[in-house]
């Protein structure tokens, strides 16, 4: 959200401020590892280390910080993924219909019937996200306006075809070093709602987590590699964590969207790491109203109360 606003002074909304405050000791499982800093990084956050007394040769320039927001787009999802398909080649890979568009009136007609999902190019945890069924080919005129919307505010709004018989949600996990070598982490596996909100990740060995994602081994080889690669071209360092997905019939989407910072999955790694699978640990105070973490039974959620 504060990627989608590009301005020093992002003030997010009251829920999300909570959110901020009442999830700050998360931030522990992560402090004195190669993971250690925000979050995510944007124009906000750097201006709040900057008033917190940070040194200015510590933190990035506004230049790669620019190039960080480009990165973190959907378009820039689109376009790697027509790229991917192109050099793995592979017809288990789905993607091919996910587009970047510019124009109030998405594409119409015979092949466009059936479920669509609509994403704005920055939006966080479903928002900004949602699906249209095109009975006739075209969208509903409630539709256009909310496209409309997407065009004004962020220039342009992605859209993919929406798998009703998706089985599995899961991500690969990588870290670009400062020499820009890449590492694979590991594999997460979670779980979130139709319209992309979270829901929980799995804390659970890399032996499981294969188990349940259950795709041949060369092919997700193939795409680990290919990720390795291209990743390391860009000038990013850091986290980063490649959402997917898996249908009933073993297709599977390599790219849904590019997460250019620290986020679940890799908690997920390290919590599985320090704690080891299955575990059942209170990780923020408990609160009567307002939000904690925790991970039960293995998995990891965010859970938000009221009185």
């Amino acid at each position: 959200m504060a990627l989608a606003a590009n301005v020093r002074q992002y003030l997010p909304p009251k829920r999300i401020q909570q959110m901020e405050a009442d999830l700050a000791d998360l931030a522990r499982v992560w402090e004195g590892t190669r993971f250690a800093g925000p979050w995510g990084w944007s124009l906000a956050t750097k201006q709040r280390y900057r008033q917190m007394g940070v040194a200015e040769d510590v933190l990035p320039s506004d230049e790669w910080l620019m190039e960080l927001r480009r990165w973190s787009s959907r378009e820039f999802a689109c376009g790697y993924v027509k790229e991917l398909l192109e050099e793995v080649g592979d017809e288990r890979l789905l993607g091919k219909e996910m587009r970047w568009c510019k124009a109030p009136q998405p594409p119409r007609g015979e092949g466009y019937r059936g479920a669509w999902i609509f994403k704005s190019p920055w939006s966080s945890s479903g928002r900004g996200v949602f699906v249209e069924k095109m009975s006739e080919g075209k969208c509903h005129e409630s539709t256009l306006n909310r496209l409309q919307g997407f065009l004004s505010s962020q220039g342009g709004f992605v859209m993919d075809r929406f798998y009703e018989d998706k089985v599995l949600d899961f991500a690969m996990e990588f870290f670009v070093n400062e020499d820009g070598t890449v590492d694979f982490l590991g594999w997460s596996v979670f779980h979130a709602d139709p319209n992309g909100a979270y829901g929980y990740n799995y804390v659970e060995s890399q032996e499981e987590l294969v188990e349940r994602i259950d795709v041949d081994a060369s092919l997700l080889q193939r795409l680990i590699d290919y990720h390795k690669t291209h990743l390391a071209q860009t000038a990013y360092r850091g986290s980063i964590g490649i959402d997917m997905l898996k249908t009933a019939d073993g297709h599977i989407h390599p790219c849904l969207e590019i997460n250019f910072r620290m986020n679940m999955g890799i908690l997920a790694l390290l919590l599985e790491e320090q704690y080891g699978a299955g575990c059942t640990i209170q990780l923020t105070p408990r609160r009567p109203d307002g939000f904690e973490a925790l991970v039960e039974r293995g998995k990891l959620m965010i859970a938000y109360r009221r009185r």
